[in-house]
């Protein structure tokens, strides 16, 4: 019986995963078909002649480089943001003892039940005041906080037992030093987490961009996906775009299997015993 479940499950996962797989195997293989064989029926997954041309098309069609340069500005600023005032903001909730802890810990938490639409037009007001609207910095300042890390990693710091960081004030450190020299080591399974999480939402975002920049030169590699298929409206190279967002991608996969040990010991230590 217990052979059956562990059958069912693992069948169940796998079913999952292939599902979860094929649009991406499906993009990979129109990246490298050409225009009769893309929407030929039934689905021809592997190409009678790959078209390896619909990448360097992707490249040069369109400034491509230029905008993954400024996703890559946009998306490493952003990182650096959040991790810094996350960092800070998690291990004050987690370690120090101030008036009205709890109640400022829950209304942060209430933002996450807020849409995001419902604070961007304040947020598009806020920076127009300030003269970043059509600018980079108006893509990257708002992001430099993030609830979802901060409680991330407030839990991950409530789990480190204190006697580590009594031990550090005994040797002499203050509180800067404790958290980088003793909290941020200790806790690289769980930045790691938050690094893939803030790579993947800074990296794909495409409506914010939409909104705040106007400007060709601005536009990050989301945008300007959207830019090549609205430049070939009339007949859009499919093959091509497909080669375009595969490459657009290769970053996300590429940062994911490069750290996903980290994340998996991040889980492991989250749902271990106290």
């Amino acid at each position: 019986m217990k052979t059956l479940r562990k059958l069912f499950k693992h069948s169940m996962l796998y079913g999952i995963a292939v599902v979860m797989i094929l649009p991406f195997l499906w993009m990979l293989s129109t990246s490298l078909k050409g225009p009769a064989e893309i929407f030929s029926l039934p689905i021809q997954w592997i190409p009678s002649s790959p078209k390896f041309e619909n990448y360097k098309i992707a490249i040069t069609s369109f400034p491509f480089i230029h905008f993954m340069i400024n996703s890559i500005v946009v998306t490493g600023l952003i990182i650096i943001g959040q991790l810094f005032t996350s960092v800070l903001a998690a291990y004050a909730f987690a370690r120090m003892e101030f008036k009205g802890k709890n109640f400022l810990f829950i209304l942060l938490l209430s933002g996450l039940m807020l849409p995001a639409q419902t604070i961007m037009i304040p947020m598009i007001l806020t920076l127009n005041k300030l003269n970043l609207i059509n600018t980079l910095a108006g893509l990257i300042i708002p992001f430099t906080w993030s609830t979802l890390i901060v409680f991330l990693l407030r839990q991950f710091f409530m789990k480190i037992p204190r006697e580590i960081e009594e031990a550090a004030m005994i040797d002499g450190c203050n509180t800067f030093q404790i958290i980088t020299k003793i909290i941020l080591p200790i806790s690289k399974p769980i930045l790691s987490t938050a690094f893939i999480l803030i790579f993947i939402y800074g990296w794909n975002q495409y409506f914010w961009p939409l909104l705040i920049v106007n400007k060709e030169e601005l536009y990050t590699l989301q945008l300007g996906l959207a830019y090549f298929k609205e430049v070939n409206s009339i007949e859009t190279n499919w093959g091509a775009l497909m080669a375009g967002t595969t490459l657009t991608m290769l970053p996300v996969i590429t940062v994911f299997l490069f750290f996903q040990k980290k994340v998996i010991e991040s889980i492991a230590f989250s749902g271990g015993k106290e």
